[in-house]
């Protein structure tokens, strides 16, 4: 074969390996192009403000009190004591009834609410002295004299309280309240004992003045709450409520002055706006 044959013979051979190596640097190019795109990452659940409206509640209780002993005193120099404050002896008070009604919020462990509460009048006793002195020497008994008069005590308090943690659905609680008073007084009667009687004392029926007082009120609580579902819960606690010191007067020109104060014992019921649920937490 001649030279020039040859030479044709390579040109031809290179044109063709260049075609080759073109088209297999194309398929990988291809095969790019080809691919899906690359998955999404997956979105992260969005953040929501918590429900504040889950906080709010309202509550009703039902209320037994019993009024803690008095300090009781009197000043009259018409039907009773020579000019000078005297101590009734021996006090006594009654148990009343009440309810009372509230709204608050909760958020976790923290419940704030205010509450009204309505009570029953208490009838409070006490033993006084004949004329007014417990030094009394002379024909009547000490004392001679047994005191009796109502008390009236309705209250409104702005309570806080602090959730102690949670069991099975009961939550333990303490909390302090503070607020005020109305006081009111009625039917004071002086009754002799009936040897005092029988030697001439009779009873006596001041007419009372002054009767209504407003005063400052204060109450420290424990008690526990039942969850019945997330909305409504059952609250079962001991209160003692102080009321501040009650005076009032008479027509005659009589003062008299006692304490009031009461332990109590709640029972009520709470039901929570919204799902209940994010104030729990």
């Amino acid at each position: 074969m001649t030279r020039p044959t040859q030479r044709l013979r390579s040109a031809t051979r290179l044109p063709a390996a260049a075609l080759a190596a073109l088209v297999l640097a194309a398929v990988p190019v291809r095969a790019a192009d080809t691919r899906g795109a690359a998955p999404a990452a997956p979105l992260l659940p969005p953040v929501l403000a918590e429900d504040f409206s889950s906080g709010w509640y309202v509550r009703g209780d039902v209320t037994a009190s019993l009024f803690r002993r008095p300090a009781a005193r009197y000043f009259d120099t018409v039907n009773f004591a020579p000019g000078a404050w005297v101590d009734l002896r021996d006090t006594r008070a009654a148990s009343t009834f009440g309810g009372g009604l509230g709204v608050g919020f909760k958020y976790k462990w923290l419940r704030l609410d205010t509450t009204l509460d309505i009570r029953s009048t208490a009838r409070l006793s006490g033993s006084a002295p004949p004329e007014g002195n417990w030094a009394y020497v002379g024909p009547l008994p000490v004392p001679a004299r047994t005191e009796r008069f109502g008390v009236t005590a309705h209250s409104a308090l702005v309570n806080a309280y602090v959730d102690l943690g949670g069991w099975g659905g009961i939550t333990p609680y303490v909390g302090a309240g503070l607020g005020t008073a109305r006081l009111a007084a009625s039917a004071y009667v002086s009754t002799p004992v009936p040897v005092a009687a029988a030697l001439g004392e009779a009873t006596r029926t001041p007419n009372l003045v002054n009767t209504v007082k407003w005063t400052l009120a204060w109450a420290a609580m424990a008690g526990v709450t039942v969850d019945l579902s997330p909305q409504t819960k059952i609250d079962i606690g001991y209160r003692y409520t102080h009321m501040g010191a009650l005076r009032f007067a008479d027509t005659a020109g009589g003062a008299y002055r006692t304490t009031v104060a009461a332990h109590e014992i709640r029972i009520g019921l709470r039901y929570m706006f919204g799902d209940g649920v994010a104030a729990g937490h």
